[in-house]
């Protein structure tokens, strides 16, 4: 494969620990010549019935009104992760929205709040 398409990073699911001391970062290959990139305004999340992973089930929802009801939500990727990465992830966007608030305010996750501003 070419190697533009190859990028050194640490993902969340990237890190090892030493036998004695504290977690140690891994630089890692991350291809991403087969990438796929998709818009996402709605994502669902449960629990595994083996309580082995976490799925996270993601689409768009429209919001568009048809004379049958509004139109449903169109789930297209699912993602499949262990409780270990779904709590890095966890903590990644956490501090991501942390970085964005503290650079352009806070963000109100209430639609109907948002629209009174």
């Amino acid at each position: 494969m070419p190697d533009e398409h190859k990028t050194p990073e640490v993902s969340v699911g990237a890190q090892s620990q030493a036998v004695a001391g504290p977690p140690a970062s891994v630089q890692v290959q991350v291809d991403v010549s087969k990438m796929e990139t998709i818009y996402s305004n709605f994502v669902r999340l449960s629990l595994s019935s083996s309580t082995e992973e976490v799925v996270m089930d993601v689409g768009l929802h429209t919001g568009i009104q048809t004379p049958a009801g509004m139109e449903p939500i169109q789930l297209t990727h699912r993602l499949v992760l262990n409780p270990y990465v779904a709590k890095r992830l966890l903590q990644s966007l956490s501090q991501i929205v942390q970085r964005h608030e503290q650079a352009f305010g806070a963000l109100e996750v209430d639609p109907q709040r948002r629209l009174r501003r």
